[in-house]
């Protein structure tokens, strides 16, 4: 018997050893496909809030794009609206001196204030924005057809240093040159100068690049405003959520991007969003909150969260988790004027990073962005901070509570209590106080 049971135990051993490799092998190749891209955020991220993968920051990515420029051989072509980094138009200037194509295209609407230091010789197309609907909104470079840089980050100091971005630099020659034959219908040509007569942006262009790619494994979409139907696209990913949807975005006013948003909501879909813009005319700001969605608003906070990105079931890794990220604001501009980009990008890795990001600002803005529908003052939370315990006090009843952890978990729920005590472990918790006339008030509690 004691020999049989050694024996099983040596088989359980083996078995164990082999489940132990299969999975490293599997966390591995993930991570190996997840290197062609690299996602950089320019504020802090929550590195706690994954534990496959840690998001990278920087508040020096002005660094990372001029040495981005710096490894170029043959050819560089950018897009982007506003430019106000001496150290850029610097590397550009440095590599057409090296013999390198270099192309640029903004926007006539832009401060541009570096742009007056471009060498002369580099071509230089604007796009006539004396419109404010025509506006060439991309942020993208491409470097030898082979590397490529999008984002929601503009060249500017305070774009890249105090408002809150992202970029992404993809390592593939197939999607580079989906981005040049983008750059190339708005340049008119594919030569160094750019063809007036032949140049076309916003409505004028064409659906003509491919939409889907597979890099290293992971299948990425690919599509450009306002020619590829974007927004149609960014509603069937949201379509897809299983499980939770994660927002950050500066303007946000398309409806039937909102109505899928909202639909997402009521099929059980967990759904936040920090918007920036919450105050333009059509936000879809007000309908998010009145049906129940947590949407922090950044209005009246420091800087711009400049953001444009969702992510999609990113802890559910066998729902094919999604993040949508690029310069399309989830607006009828961008969907119908601007000239846009945006990636959709399969990957748990990659959605499992922006969710580090989007935790952080969603802990940092909960205590000052959060809406409250006729704020309830009948309650108190006392000890915040704290150690584990806390009382929650009201001197009315009638209400109910609801506690979430920053997963948006519900973590207990509560109703017709006039003193109760709760202890739970470390970590941000927002608690939701509803009243019998359904005003609601929001608080965070830190648990140290």
């Amino acid at each position: 018997m004691k020999l049989f049971g050694t024996q099983i135990g040596n088989v359980l051993t083996i078995l164990q050893m082999k489940i132990y490799f299969t999975l490293a092998f599997l966390i591995s190749v993930t991570v190996l496909q997840a290197q062609n891209i690299k996602v950089y955020f320019n504020q802090s991220v929550d590195n706690s809030a994954s534990s496959i993968t840690d998001a990278r920051t920087s508040s020096h990515l002005e660094d990372t794009i001029c040495s981005l420029i710096n490894s170029a051989n043959i050819t560089v072509d950018i897009a982007v609206w506003d430019n106000g980094s001496a150290a850029i138009i610097s590397a550009l200037n440095n590599a057409y001196n090296r013999g390198v194509q270099v192309r640029y295209i903004s926007s006539s609407n832009s401060l541009n204030s570096a742009l007056s230091g471009l060498n002369s010789n580099i071509s230089l197309l604007e796009r006539n924005s004396t419109l404010a609907s025509n506006v060439m909104h991309n942020k993208f470079v491409i470097v030898d057809n082979a590397l490529l840089l999008t984002g929601s980050m503009n060249f500017g100091n305070g774009s890249m240093e105090d408002d809150y971005n992202n970029i992404v630099i993809v390592s593939n020659t197939a999607l580079a040159q989906n981005y040049t034959a983008e750059f190339n219908e708005m340049w008119g040509s594919t030569a160094a100068a750019p063809n007036l007569s032949n140049s076309k942006f916003g409505p004028a262009k064409a659906d003509n690049t491919i939409h889907s790619f597979n890099i290293g494994g992971i299948v990425i979409q690919n599509y450009f405003s306002p020619t590829d139907n974007t927004s149609n696209q960014i509603v069937n990913a949201i379509n897809s959520a299983d499980y939770s949807l994660d927002i950050a975005m500066f303007t946000f006013t398309d409806n039937d991007i909102g109505d899928a948003v909202v639909a997402a909501k009521n099929r059980g879909v967990n759904v936040r969003c920090i918007m920036e813009n919450s105050n333009y005319f059509g936000s879809e700001y007000n309908s998010l909150v009145s049906n129940g969605i947590a949407t922090f608003s950044h209005v009246n906070i420091a800087n711009d969260f400049h953001h444009k990105y969702c992510i999609i079931d990113a802890m559910h890794g066998s729902s094919d988790p999604i993040v949508v990220t690029g310069s399309h604001n989830w607006s009828n501009s961008a969907e119908d004027e601007y000239d846009e980009n945006i990636l959709i990008i399969n990957s748990e890795i990659i959605a499992n990073q922006y969710t580090e990001e989007f935790l952080q600002r969603f802990s940092e803005f909960g205590s000052v962005g959060i809406n409250e529908t006729g704020k309830i003052n009948c309650y108190t939370i006392y000890p915040n901070p704290n150690s584990g315990d806390f009382f929650i006090e009201s001197t009315n009843k009638n209400y109910s509570l609801d506690i979430v952890n920053l997963l948006g978990e519900q973590v207990l729920s509560e109703k017709n209590s006039t003193v109760k005590r709760f202890s739970l472990p470390k970590g941000i918790y927002f608690i939701k106080i509803t009243s019998e006339d359904k005003r609601e008030s929001l608080q965070k509690v830190i648990v140290n």
